[in-house]
């Protein structure tokens, strides 16, 4: 069975550049607007107050104390 209308071409799709061509105005660099001028800050924001961690620690401390006191309990209870 051969079909009397020939196959349909696949449409070819030009891959468009990714990136604009440069232009003679565009030599000197720019900052990105909206972005504030780079400061004489350090690179990395380091956070060295730990005193959190002490607190995650009790009330790690806490629900594990429930938890084993749960477990005792209902030891006896289910008994």
């Amino acid at each position: 069975m051969t079909s009397e209308r020939p196959r349909r071409r696949r449409r070819i799709d030009l891959p468009a550049a990714s990136l604009p061509r440069p232009t003679a105005g565009a030599a000197v660099p720019r900052s990105a607007p909206g972005r504030p001028a780079p400061t004489a800050r350090p690179l990395h924001h380091v956070n060295r107050d730990y005193s959190y961690v002490r607190r995650d620690l009790l009330g790690i401390l806490v629900v594990g104390l429930i938890s084993f006191g749960f477990i005792g309990v209902m030891s006896f209870v289910v008994r």
